[in-house]
């Protein structure tokens, strides 16, 4: 019983860690505006200038904007329908793990392996803080003839001190915050 209690309580851990690791998305749009009369788009060159991010990851941000809204059918024009605001914001963030599970399978004491069945294996140890800078990368479409903000979209979750993968997980989150627009074809799914 002590086993199966144990190993639930692993298994709670890992499910929580692995929550906390993914992007939570989240959109919202202008209900009475026509989504499909917007063909062409820029972007906001005020906000752009804005946006807290190293050139590096700038212009990684604005590439993966411009693949994203080229692969749903808008093309980059000079006098365009909509304008992309782009906005990143970033809050420190700690994240506690522990007290860990130690011990492993096998046997307990003679000659064989140590922990688990033998008594040696259980909850405790020490606790694990990570400190980091979590992002929130938004994505606002902007009607510049009538100036208002139509589409607002957003993703929470990016590890901005970490460089590992970075290009391709910004790819990534962008790729997921975009694929709520147009937000009828979410509903029709």
């Amino acid at each position: 019983m002590k086993t199966t209690q144990k190993l639930l309580m692993l298994f709670t851990v890992v499910l929580a860690l692995a929550g906390c690791s993914t992007l939570r998305t989240a959109s919202d749009y202008d209900k009475t505006a026509d989504l499909n009369s917007y063909k062409t788009y820029n972007f906001y060159d005020k906000g752009v200038a804005r946006v807290r991010l190293n050139n590096l990851d700038k212009r990684r941000l604005m590439a993966a904007v411009e693949a994203e809204m080229n692969s749903k059918g808008f093309v980059k024009a000079d006098k365009p329908d909509m304008l992309v605001n782009l906005v990143v914001v970033a809050r420190e963030k700690t994240d506690v793990y522990g007290p860990a599970y130690y011990g492993g399978w096998g046997w307990g004491g003679g000659w064989g392996w140590r922990g688990g069945f033998g008594g040696w294996g259980g909850w405790g140890g020490p606790n694990y803080v990570n400190q980091y800078m979590e992002g929130t990368i938004i994505i606002d479409f902007l009607d510049p003839a009538k100036k208002i903000l139509f589409w607002h979209g957003q993703g929470t979750g990016f590890n901005l001190d970490s460089f590992s993968k970075r290009e391709e997980r910004l790819q990534t989150g962008v790729r997921e915050i975009l694929a709520q627009y147009p937000p009828n074809a979410i509903a029709a799914k």
